[in-house]
């Protein structure tokens, strides 16, 4: 297996994200009601897509394959760009996977930054971070409130209260 493989490889993988990228835009973007941001995820992507065609060009030179296949990791991060963040009347979304409000334990505003709010999510298997800006952060908080998402204080004041 050389490096014609992997590089087919990589070509195809990018593919399939962007495939899933485009899904996910169609299906979710219009689910949005509440437009939140990801923190870091804009400077994570660009980094991770400068280090990952830099490094191919490094190793296997600018040929056709490489060249196609920088694309297609160039063209998977810009995509990614296109996803919306943020609420939905059935829960949380975040590059097109989705967590219900069934499954988000509760919600803890968190500290003023450029962006806007900081709102962390206690869910099942996961913490969700999101930035709201301050003009959305008042429809976040509601709509977590009516899906019945407890903010910390009133979910560990409960926990205590069932543990007795």
């Amino acid at each position: 297996m050389g490096t014609d493989f992997t590089v087919k490889a990589i070509f195809g993988i990018c593919v399939l994200l962007s495939l899933w990228e485009l899904s996910a835009v169609s299906f979710t973007n219009k689910k949005i009601k509440v437009r939140a941001k990801v923190p870091g995820q804009k400077v994570g992507i660009i980094l991770f897509a400068v280090a990952a065609v830099v490094i191919m060009t490094r190793r296997w030179g600018t040929g056709g394959g490489v060249l196609l296949a920088s694309g297609g990791i160039i063209l998977a991060a810009v995509l990614n760009f296109a996803i919306k963040n943020g609420l939905s009347d059935y829960g949380v979304y975040i590059n097109g996977r989705s967590t219900p409000y069934k499954n988000i334990k509760y919600y803890d505003l968190g500290s003023e930054e450029k962006d806007g709010y900081r709102l962390r999510l206690s869910a099942l298997t996961k913490e969700i971070e999101l930035l709201f800006p301050e003009k959305e952060l008042e429809l976040a908080i509601a709509t977590l409130i009516e899906h019945k998402v407890l903010d910390m204080e009133s979910y560990k004041a409960a926990k205590r209260q069932s543990e007795r």
